[in-house]
Formats: C-alpha cells, structure tokens, sequence
C-alpha cells in the first residue's frame, strides 16, 4: 500500500480495481439524461412531499424548472418528482390530491416525455398560461412555488416576469416559496438513488485517471478535457462542468482551474487542477485533483500533503452526529502548517450541485458565512456529501485542493471513489 504523499509516476493506476461494470448507467436506464428510478421510488417522493403540503396546508405546489449548465438537464426538483425535465422551461403542478399535470412549451418533445416520466397528464403550449389556468379551474387558494433547486437554500422560485405573470393572473390566490424546504426532502437519499451515486463515483475514477493519462508537457487542457468527454459520452453520463487548469509553479498567477479549458500548451513544472463531476442526471459524484507535471517545488508538496492529510483525516473521521462546530476540528493541520482555507467548505452537501449542510470553513475563509447555520446542526445518515481541502499560502497566489465524495452511513462514511485522490502524482515532462 502507497503511503500518503508518495510520489506514482505517470501511467501508474490509482484506481484500486475499480470494477468495469460499475461505470455502467445503473440497470434499466432508458436513456442518457435521467436514471430510470423505479414507480414505487417516485411514489415514495410525492407521498413525502404531500405530507409537507399538508403541514403547510398547501392546497397544490407548482414546481419549475428551467436549463441547466453543461450537458446536465437541470431542473433538479421538476425531475425529483417527473423522472423528466424539458430542454426548455417545464412547469410541474402537484395538487394535494390527484395526478401531477405537467406543461411543456413543445408539442414535438411530448412523445419522448410521456416515454420517460412518471407524470402521465403532459400538455403543451404556454407553459405558464397553463399551469395558471390550471390553478384557476382547480379553485386553489393556496399554492407553494418550487424553484429549479440548483442550490439549497438559496429560495429562488421563478424569473421576475413570470413570477409577475403568475401574480397578476392568480389575485385570489395566496402564493408562498416552498423551495427551501422541498430542497430538504431530497437531502436524504434512498437505497435507488445512492446506487446511482455509487455509479457515478465509479464514473468519476476513471474520468480522472483519463485525464491524468492524457498528461504531458505540450499537451492543452482543452484536448484532455475532450477526453474526459469522450469517456462520459460512451458511459451515458451527464455532467455540468469539468474544470481542467495549468498553472505554473514559478510564477503562479491563482489557484484555481479554468472553468473553459483553454489551447495554452502545458509547460514542465506546472501544478494541474481538476474539478470533474460526472454521473446520471443531476446525481454526480466529484474528484477535485491536484497533480504535477515534473516535480513538485518543496512549498507545493507541503500544500499538497497537508490538503492530503486533511481529506484522509475527514474520510475516516467523519461520523453521523457530527456538528458543523465538530467539523471545524479538522481545519487544524492547515494552521498548523502555515497556511489558510481560501474559500469552500470541508465538508459540503452534493448530488445535484451544492446543497446543505456546509460544513468547516476557517474564519479567513470566504465560504465562513455559509457555515454559520450549520454550526449546530448534525450530520445524519444518506446525506450525500463532497469532502474537500483547499489550502493556500497566505497572501501568495499559491495553493491547491485534495476533494472526494462519498455518504454518510450509520457508523461513518463511505466513499464512492476508489481513487486515491490523496496521492501525489507527478508525470514526467
């Protein structure tokens, strides 16, 4: 077994054994956007999401969508609950009782629709027009508005024209954001979903080990990144970004990888970031690496064992129970080697983009406000998470990150990668 910090020369497989089988899409997909949840899955959603409604004495709840980032379909809470989501804009309608009415803007997409959702009413035309016709025919007073999801706890419903739209054509009814709390029911996940992310991770492995086999001086983040497209493309996996970045050790300008890949060829001695999630349809595991081509400068392999040392310490460390205050026990070998957090989080929740909780930021930090809420508050069992260290050397633009994703279990946590992300890999110029 390698120890932590040991240097693999380039071409050396860091997946231990990940199995073929596992980057397949899980079983009985029907196509490349949305996994294939079984009925009873997608009923056991809608019954906990009537359940809220009653509480709130909801009389219906009409969730949006609208495009998403990348290859990824987006719309994460209109799909929680459709197993579908429009190319374009898509409005759910979920009454306390009865079937789920779905609007679409196309007619053309409603054939395919019908063959992928678990919503059987699909109608097109104004999507909006209709969903608010709807609403008045149905004779609801009180209705909840759901937002895309794309991050917990940000609230947004719906664009201010439309939500002026809706306003202006339903005076009588009383309308109120349900968006926070319908992002905290998909916090837990079910058996179904966690095989998905499991799926993913796998995915994720070998995403990387690509992209780390396609390294070499002269090469252009731009063709390795189309590599790491290739292999998603021939997994039916989506994803919503893939960062893949260069940056000179001797003259560093940041510490962060471009977002869009660029053509500037990859000297010796460069520091190469990644930030790559891959998986099945908003359900992403992630891999944040950080390697070297030709080898490190003494002050980055410091950075990279002590962010190494953090991210094994969280692996094994992290608990259900943990509070958000128990968490920030483990920033403490980046003080102690000299160095600061710059931004993100330890531990962060993760499938469909960033969501709750967000856990571990020092208080230089620009995530420390975002951790504020959740000082207090418990890790429990299927929450589904990123863990990640980012450290820096204090004001030089000198830094990197070690990150995985895993779930929390009954006893501990789980990792969906293999890959030994903590491992310094250098590839030979």
């Amino acid at each position: 077994m390698t120890r932590r910090g040991a240097i693999i020369a380039g071409g050396a497989s860091l997946l231990a054994g990940a199995a073929a089988a596992g980057l397949d899409p899980p079983p009985g997909a029907a196509n490349d956007a949305f996994p294939a949840f079984s009925d009873a899955e997608m009923a056991g959603r809608l019954a906990r999401v009537r359940e809220e409604m009653g509480r709130r004495g909801l009389e219906a709840v009409l969730v949006y969508g609208h495009t998403g980032i990348g290859n990824s379909p987006g719309q994460v809470n209109l799909q929680y609950l459709a197993r579908y989501a429009a190319v374009v804009e898509t409005y759910l309608l979920v009454p306390a009782d009865g079937p789920l009415t779905m609007f679409l803007a196309v007619p053309y997409h409603i054939p395919n629709a019908r063959e992928i959702s678990y919503v059987d009413d699909i109608r097109w035309g104004d999507a909006l027009g209709g969903a608010i016709g709807e609403i008045k025919a149905k004779g609801y007073k009180k209705v909840g508005l759901v937002g895309p999801g794309a991050v917990a706890h940000s609230g947004p419903t719906l664009f201010a024209e439309a939500r002026d739209r809706l306003g202006a054509g339903l005076e009588d009814v009383r309308l109120e954001n349900a968006t926070p709390w319908f992002d905290d029911l998909r916090l837990i996940k079910s058996d179904e979903e966690l095989a998905v992310m499991r799926s993913a991770g796998a995915l994720t492995d070998r995403a990387h080990e690509e992209v780390f086999a396609k390294t070499r001086a002269g090469a252009t983040p731009r063709s390795i990144r189309r590599a790491m497209d290739v292999l998603a493309a021939q997994n039916g996996a989506t994803y919503p970004f893939g960062h893949i970045g260069a940056i000179s050790m001797r003259s560093p300008q940041g510490f962060y990888p471009d977002f869009y890949p660029t053509d500037a060829p990859i000297a010796p001695g460069s520091l190469m970031m990644t930030e790559l999630c891959l998986g099945y349809g908003n359900y992403w595991a992630k891999l944040w690496g950080s390697y070297f081509v030709g080898e490190p400068t003494p002050e980055y392999r410091r950075l990279f064992e002590t962010a190494a040392r953090v991210h094994d310490d969280l692996v094994a460390g992290l608990k259900p129970g943990m509070t958000g205050r128990e968490v920030n026990a483990f920033l403490a070998p980046i003080s102690a080697a000299g160095f600061e957090q710059p931004a993100n989080v330890l531990v962060g929740g993760w499938s469909a983009m960033n969501h709750a909780p967000q856990m571990g930021a020092m208080a230089t930090s620009l995530s420390e406000p975002f951790t504020r809420p959740f000082l207090d508050v418990a890790l429990r069992p299927r929450q589904t998470l990123t863990v990640q260290a980012w450290v820096s050397v204090p004001g030089q633009p000198k830094g990197l990150w070690v990150g995985s994703s895993g779930v929390i279990t009954e006893s501990g946590y789980e990792s969906f990668n293999r890959y030994r992300v903590s491992q310094l890999r250098v590839v030979q110029p």
